[in-house]
């Protein structure tokens, strides 16, 4: 009976999401097994037909060399932990699962896009001291997304979905992808657009192209009242320098959900900036 291999597990995971999975693959006629350690190659994969991988579990060309079967299949809408052109060359095929998390990814980055520029944090603030904070509207300068220029860098599965949504509520959409343009919405040059932005949000794979995309430098080409989000990948976005723009009033407000270190060692003093969430 061929196997289907699942190689580490995400802290979120429950066990009865792993039977049901381990009930599928059955019920297509596969043996399956768990491999909870990442930090090795897993014992059995050179018996695997079929290896499934977490974003956590990284399949470089030294894994895929012991790797003899037909499919690397990661859960994760990217494919940056895995050595594409290796487990090609062993003849194998990759696939990845883009539509998993979409909805949750999208729903986090409006709400982080609503929060940041409505300056929700400022209010929450003044409510948990006691303080009614109403006289204070005028001077937090909040907006909403309703007119709001606000650029999407990344028009694949997630970006094209925010990027609809952020239309439907009446926000001007720039987007930025020279790759994955979305039909019918004009593509941006990045560096062009960042003076005029109220918000930029992150939805670019983690590339050698896409790695410190947003630098320092740009990020000093935002407006001051720009918001940054970034649920894409860590190493897309200079976290440090975000972290430090908020900090000193160069930016209005940073939310990361994903950084290039996990846990990022930085979490609670990054969290303690006005203007900062992660």
């Amino acid at each position: 009976m061929p196997l289907v291999l699942r190689w580490s597990r995400t802290a979120y995971e429950t066990d009865d999401a792993l039977a049901a999975e381990r009930a599928a693959a059955e019920a297509l006629g596969f043996a399956w097994d768990l491999d909870p350690d990442r930090t090795r190659p897993p014992a059995r994969l050179s018996d695997a037909e079929v290896l499934v991988v977490t974003s956590k579990a990284r399949v470089e060309a030294a894994v895929a060399e012991g790797f003899a079967g037909r499919l690397v299949l990661t859960t994760t809408s990217g494919v940056d932990h895995l050595d594409v052109a290796a487990i090609r060359a062993r003849g194998a095929r990759v696939a990845r699962c883009p539509l998993a998390r979409r909805d949750a990814v999208v729903e986090h980055t409006l709400a982080a896009l609503i929060r940041s520029m409505r300056r929700f944090e400022n209010l929450e603030r003044a409510s948990r001291d006691g303080r009614w904070a109403r006289g204070d509207l005028p001077d937090l300068a909040g907006r909403g997304l309703s007119g709001a220029r606000i650029g999407v860098v990344g028009l694949g599965v997630i970006g094209r979905r925010v990027a609809a949504l952020l239309d439907a509520i009446g926000a001007e959409v720039v987007g930025v992808d020279p790759y994955a343009p979305d039909p019918g919405r004009a593509v941006h040059e990045l560096d062009a657009i960042l003076p005029s932005l109220d918000a930029i949000t992150l939805h670019c794979q983690r590339t050698p192209t896409s790695a410190g995309l947003m630098s320092a430098e740009r990020l000093a080409c935002l407006p001051r009242h720009a918001v940054v989000v970034n649920t894409a990948r860590g190493e897309v976005l200079d976290v440090g320098a975000a972290v430090q723009a908020v900090a000193s009033d160069r930016l209005r407000g940073l939310v990361c959900d994903v950084f290039p270190e996990e846990p990022w060692p930085d979490l609670a003093a990054g969290a303690g900036i006005p203007g900062v969430a992660f």
